[in-house]
């Protein structure tokens, strides 16, 4: 059993170590979003919860939507502290699930409760997303049957196993935007993120990002940065610009050649 254990923390985990030295192949990838993939108007701090990093605006105001947020296999938050901290820089709050097995979505339903509870003043419940990485990814497919919240964002989410139940897929509460790479072999589009598109309940928008291996979201997220938050802006924060990104059939994403783009129910 633990050599099992081992293999799938091989396969599945994400180093930071590793990652520090590894080089981003998004990094180079021309960017179809330059204005939400700078960084945001607020100054950012983080704070702890039981379990839970967040990643806020330092100033806090009254109605800041929630993104939630799950680790790949063997990861923390600090894998990805620097798209976290940018979508904080945006407006969020941004909480992350501190677990390195995030599949199941418990822990990041819980990370919405401590946040409701601790910042009930400074945050809208009608406006909370998911986002995730890998079995992350898997994860906040799981937490978006959560009816209070209203959109997803999994990143090449990990659905065969791990904490994921397949029916949640057919159990969504909002739009989603199903990210790819195809040139992940570890949650490989066809055996992971197909299988979603085709049994969503609800608006999908599937991209599948050219040449993309399995740690794009990691560090700062790369050429995901900016759309991830584009999608949030626009679901979240009603952001006509940011819609335009993935609005109509002349969309920004829709005409970049580094994207194959898949929609089902979408405007």
């Amino acid at each position: 059993m633990k050599t099992i254990k081992k293999v799938v923390l091989a396969v599945f985990g994400l180093s930071v170590s590793a990652l520090a030295v590894s080089c981003n192949l998004m990094d180079v990838v021309p960017s179809v979003d330059p204005k939400f993939s700078n960084s945001g108007g607020y100054s950012t701090t983080s704070d702890s919860l039981s379990g839970c990093t967040v990643y806020r605006p330092a100033a806090l105001d009254d109605s800041h939507p929630i993104v939630v947020w799950g680790n790949g296999t063997g990861s923390t938050p600090i894998t990805y502290a620097g798209f976290l901290r940018h979508l904080a820089s945006h407006g969020f709050v941004v909480v992350a699930a501190n677990t390195p097995s995030a599949g199941n979505g418990r822990a990041m339903v819980d990370c919405v409760d401590q946040t409701l509870a601790e910042y009930a003043d400074n945050v809208d419940p009608d406006r909370i997303g998911a986002s995730g990485h890998s079995q992350g990814g898997g994860g906040a497919i799981m937490a978006g049957q959560d009816e209070r919240l209203t959109t997803t964002a999994p990143m090449q989410p990990y659905v065969n196993g791990l904490g994921h139940i397949r029916s949640s897929q057919r159990n969504q509460n909002g739009p989603m935007f199903l990210m790819s790479g195809s040139n992940d072999t570890i949650a490989s589009p066809q055996l992971n993120q197909r299988p979603v598109f085709n049994r969503a309940n609800v608006e999908v928008f599937w991209g599948i990002l050219q040449g993309a291996g399995h740690t794009v979201p990691t560090g700062n997220a790369g050429a995901f940065r900016g759309l991830a938050t584009a999608w949030f802006l626009y679901q979240l924060m009603d952001d006509k610009e940011a819609a335009e990104v993935f609005v109509g059939p002349d969309c920004t994403l829709c005409t970049s050649s580094a994207w194959e783009v898949r929609k089902k129910r979408f405007p």
